[in-house]
């Protein structure tokens, strides 16, 4: 690699790493935010909160990979066209091809992770993301007991904690379990603890009573002990892990089971989708010869190229929303083919223009075709009249000598 790609890729990549970092990172504090009532909530600590807000970057950086590389190419250039590089590099006879291709090359590596992260990484990101939280919840110890309230868990069971202690333990409890409506019971206990069992969840309760009441007489029953238990599996409710679009892999999405209910209802939506991650290598193409075209496409501007690389950026929106136009489009009809039609011809349009491709020469190398000769430079058809030749200067004086000699040759 030649010293003029070398500063081409660094003035490229430089900007790119620092828009995408930043991007993700206010993006990031956005949606992190918002699990944190979650976590707080349930007890959960900080390195916690940290390993659930990573796994959320590869869904960011899916969207936030192209734009960056699109702002990016816009920036670099422009800078260049300001400090009157791109000028000096045409002027000592380097073509186009020669300054897009390092852009085009960091593209092509950025198309691929891209389409890696969307088809493997995110999806499995999100799966873990989904099943943390469902655990956290799941969770009665965390999510449900909390000091000084009466919570009704479900129908049939309340419980009041005065206390929430570290390692699942409590302080002063009051359970009310009527789950058994034939055999209601109230529990009053000193102490508690959480514990886990192969039948699931266990309250133990030490130092306290319970109490019952007998229907056929009436009659309230205060029973004292000094340790009991409570199953509370029941409690916690198996929750299923029903799977969203952006959670499912490639093979799912492409080939639902017709036999589940949810998937029969959204296959068309989860078609889309499919087809909808596959294009993104696409789109990032489309986009980053977008940004090359509005900077050194076209013909040379001397009053600069804001407005340029502004029309690329309002280009480069419409493109965003007509593709999701077209994904939703997609999901009720048999529309797949015209997500990867709308940036393939604009890749295909810019290419044409920013490089100058002949068709012809095209035809020729692929087709067969003899590309047509230039016609030839047409002649003026008016006879012009040579100069006549000077005489010979010996042949004169010759006549001139004969002349005087009274000879005639």
């Amino acid at each position: 690699m030649k010293s003029l790609d070398k500063y081409i890729l660094r003035q490229f990549l430089t900007p790119f790493i620092l828009i995408l970092t930043v991007l993700t990172l206010v993006i990031w504090m956005t949606q992190t935010l918002q699990r944190l009532e979650l976590l707080v909530d349930n007890g959960q600590n900080l390195g916690y909160f940290l390993y659930l807000s990573i796994l959320v970057i590869p869904s960011l950086l899916v969207v936030l990979i192209p734009f960056s590389m699109f702002g990016a190419c816009i920036y670099a250039l422009y800078r260049m066209h300001v400090d009157s590089e791109i000028a000096v590099m045409f002027a000592t006879g380097i073509s186009r091809t020669r300054v897009a291709l390092p852009i085009l090359i960091v593209t092509f590596f950025g198309a691929l992770a891209t389409l890696y992260i969307a088809l493997d990484l995110s999806p499995r990101t999100y799966r873990t993301l989904k099943q943390n939280v469902i655990n956290i919840r799941s969770d009665v110890a965390s999510s449900v007991l909390r000091s000084g309230e009466f919570i009704k868990i479900i129908d049939g069971f309340t419980i009041y904690v005065q206390e929430v202690n570290s390692n699942n333990q409590f302080t002063g409890l009051l359970v009310n379990d009527y789950r058994n409506p034939e055999q209601p019971r109230t529990y009053l206990a000193q102490r508690g603890v959480l514990r886990n069992s192969d039948n699931g969840p266990v309250l133990i309760l030490a130092g306290g009573n319970f109490q019952r009441l007998r229907k056929s007489t009436g009659e309230v029953q205060y029973l004292p002990f000094e340790e009991t238990r409570i199953n509370i599996a029941s409690v916690q409710g198996e929750q299923e892990l029903q799977l969203e679009l952006t959670e499912r892999y490639l093979s799912e999405l492409l080939d639902p089971d017709l036999s589940n209910e949810w998937e029969q209802r959204n296959q068309g939506k989860m078609l889309a989708e499919a087809h909808n991650r596959l294009t993104t290598p696409f789109h990032i193409f489309a986009y980053v010869l977008i940004a090359l075209y509005a900077l050194i496409g076209g013909a040379y501007s001397r009053r600069g190229y804001g407005l340029r690389a502004a029309l690329a950026g309002i280009g480069v929106i419409g493109i965003k929303i007509l593709g999701y136009m077209v994904k939703t489009m997609a999901e009720t009809s048999n529309l797949q083919w015209l997500q990867y039609a709308i940036p393939i011809v604009i890749i295909c349009v810019v290419l044409f223009l920013l490089f100058d491709i002949n068709i012809h020469r095209i035809q020729h190398l692929f087709l067969g075709k003899t590309p047509p000769a230039s016609p030839p430079n047409k002649k003026s058809n008016l006879k012009t009249k040579r100069p006549a030749k000077p005489k010979n200067k010996a042949s004169s004086k010759r006549v001139v000598n004969d002349t005087a000699t009274g000879t005639v040759s």
